[in-house]
């Protein structure tokens, strides 16, 4: 089916003619008034081309161009008017960015030449859109692929991270929820740049020297840095990078940000990462709550408000039970949720509580189960 062309036009008759002679090789709709041709963007898009006149009454040519740039930005915009002055034309391209400038009377073959353009270009934006989703689909997957395999650990609580976390953002109405997202599984990714065996030190508190504690403070800057050549992830490098940003300014980076300033995705992360940490070592979520709470100056007061309501039982309220399956390894797929570790017969956790398979995880359980074997069953959260 041919892609849509609204023509806007206060002048019927000049909308007819257009009609009669260009309906055969286009998918025309018509509006004669600014108000009209929104109203039909909405209802009835998505449309590929834009033609509009310039005078109207009500909204002018130049203030729909104006709103349809804003609103439906990959629409190519033509502006077709009697005012053949060079201010008109400056304007068009500089506040409509038009892609082409005709003037009145415009011959229905140089408006058909126009539109065969516009739709060109409307195919060469679709195709190049197409083309970086799927490379940064592509990027991303390789990037929580190595990272499932290499910390299996981390990648692991990072996807509990990212669960609670679009929990939270909901509730609160968070309106990026895929940058939050990735955001949170792709947190802990500049600990793939540690010396070996320093993050495993760390966490049995063991003795450090200042440049290994400066690696470990830089880990959400050297992650942010591995992001940003990935196009599209500007809002997911931000939370990155500030994902250790306290609410009263300190922490890392050592910038002057602080407060609201700091990215909304950081300020949902932060605290629940802090949160899912205690109850990893304490075994309670009541327990990690309120070791959040006693840092609650570190946090954004609205989120940690948030995080009780959607993470902790009601008062009073009776958990029900997560319902918990043995499955053989050899049967288990991706999207299942480990219900408890997943270990080696040499007692060796090969993948954490928690966990949603992906198919990385399969490779690694096919691969080392051959070598070593597994403990079997393995237990899965029923959905």
């Amino acid at each position: 089916m041919f892609q849509k062309i609204l023509l806007v036009d206060d002048d019927d008759n000049i909308l007819q003619g257009y009609q009669r002679n260009l309906h055969r090789h286009f998918n025309l709709e018509v509006a004669t008034l600014g108000p009209q041709a929104i109203q039909l963007l909405e209802d009835h898009g998505p449309f590929a081309v834009m033609v509009s006149d310039m005078r109207m009454p009500g909204m002018s040519g130049l203030e729909l161009l104006e709103v349809a740039r804003q609103r439906w930005p990959g629409m190519i915009r033509i502006m077709l008017t009697g005012n053949a002055d060079q201010r008109t034309a400056m304007d068009a391209v500089n506040h409509g960015q038009v892609f082409r400038f005709l003037t009145k009377p415009c011959p229905s073959e140089d408006l058909a030449l126009a539109i065969e353009a516009g739709l060109r270009q409307y195919h060469l934006q679709e195709a190049e859109k197409t083309l970086l989703e799927k490379t940064l689909t592509g990027s991303l997957q390789v990037l929580t692929d190595l990272l499932s395999l290499l910390d299996p650990e981390s990648f692991g609580w990072a996807q509990i991270i990212r669960d609670r976390a679009c929990r939270v953002a909901l509730h609160l109405g968070y309106p990026n929820i895929w940058c939050l997202e990735i955001a949170a599984l792709l947190a802990p990714i500049g600990k793939l740049t540690l010396p070996a065996g320093l993050e495993a030190r760390m966490q049995a508190g063991g003795p450090m020297n200042a440049q290994e504690l400066h690696l470990l403070e830089r880990i959400p800057e050297t992650g942010a840095r591995l992001l940003e050549s990935i196009p599209r992830l500007e809002d997911v490098v931000e939370i990155v990078r500030y994902q250790n940003k306290r609410y009263s300014g300190a922490g890392f980076p050592p910038t002057s940000l602080k407060g609201d300033n700091i990215p909304w995705g950081a300020r949902i992360l932060s605290p629940l990462q802090h949160f899912t940490n205690i109850e990893r070592t304490r075994k309670s979520i009541f327990v990690a709550m309120e070791e959040v709470k006693l840092h609650a100056a570190w946090y954004d007061a609205q989120v940690i408000a948030a995080m009780e309501h959607c993470l902790l039982p009601l008062p009073g309220g009776v958990k029900v039970p997560e319902k918990v399956s043995p499955r053989p390894t050899r049967v288990l797929e991706a999207g299942m949720c480990l219900a408890a570790d997943l270990k080696t017969q040499t007692g060796k956790t090969l993948i954490y509580s928690g966990t949603r398979l992906c198919p990385p995880h399969l490779m690694l359980i096919r691969d080392m189960g051959e070598l070593l074997g597994l403990e079997e069953p393995a237990y899965v959260l029923e959905t």
